[in-house]
């Protein structure tokens, strides 16, 4: 005996379908009729005008361009999502334009997260310190088999291929030279990475730890991780060990002075609680 069905317009096609089947338009109005009944106050807060005002700026921001897949976006999405800190929803940090696909999957992933995963006590470690006082070499020695690290030096040789060479070559003074070469054209490339990699360690707590390594501190992170656990770490290495590494490295030392009184006002500047540590 065949099973009964019912008849549908799907794509402006009329068709026979299983009597259970329902469409993408169906399940979204059940959702959201589902919802408006338990949670007034968090459908209505998207009708209002501080609301639509937000969701203009964002668009215009990121040229109405879903910032995961680089396709047409039109929809602006919380990062975290604003059921789970609800004070953040006007926050334009905390929101992203994304397409209908890229949309689907980040609430699919967010649901299976919510009601089948389970959440790391995830910890980052935002690594400062001179040039050459052993930043990449002190995460090296303490990361986990979990863990994300981000290296601006590591990430841009590997996008302009320079890693490529390192990885074919046992010439560890050429080697560091490779990694550290400055390359300003690659620049705007490695920020959009990492502009990406801060909203997702915000919204998500997928490693056993996340290491940000870099000279000089960014002080947007004080706020945009300040519901993370967050640690701040400088290698204690002294500015004249320093130097005398990066003249047995060939690396030019010309502005090395002032990029070490940078980070020392820096630090000074924001108040930051950082612990000392040393390279091993």
């Amino acid at each position: 005996m065949s099973k009964p069905k019912k008849l549908m317009v799907i794509n402006g096609r009329r068709q026979l379908v299983p009597i259970v089947y329902h469409t993408r338009t169906e399940t979204d109005k059940a959702y959201n009729q589902k919802r408006n009944r338990e949670n007034k106050e968090y459908v209505s807060f998207y009708k209002t005008t501080a609301w639509r005002h937000t969701r203009e700026q964002v668009l215009l921001r990121d040229y109405s361009t879903c910032v995961r897949c680089g396709l047409e976006g039109n929809i602006v999405d919380h990062i975290v999502p604003s059921e789970d800190d609800w004070e953040d929803r006007l926050n334009t940090d905390n929101l992203e334009t994304l397409c209908q696909r890229c949309h689907n999957l980040k609430t699919r992933r967010e649901w299976i997260k919510k009601n089948k995963g389970r959440e790391r006590a995830m910890k980052i470690h935002v690594v400062v310190g001179y040039p050459a006082s052993g930043k990449s070499t002190y995460v090296a020695r303490h990361m986990t088999s979990h863990d994300l690290v981000y290296d601006y030096d590591l990430l841009t040789s590997s996008l302009d291929g320079s890693m490529l060479n390192v990885l074919n070559t046992n010439d560890s003074k050429a080697n560091d030279l490779t990694i550290h070469k400055h390359n300003i054209d690659m620049n705007d490339y490695v920020q959009i990475i990492y502009e990406m990699l801060l909203r997702k360690i915000k919204a998500e707590k997928t490693f056993n730890n996340v290491w940000l390594i870099m000279t000089k501190p960014d002080e947007r992170l004080t706020t945009l991780l300040s519901s993370n656990d967050v640690e701040w770490l400088m290698l204690d290495t002294s500015k004249e060990e320093c130097i005398s590494r990066l003249h047995r490295l060939h690396r030019d030392t010309t502005d090395s002075y002032k990029i070490m009184n940078d980070v020392d006002r820096l630090i000074d500047e924001l108040d930051l609680e950082i612990k000392k540590v040393k390279t091993n």
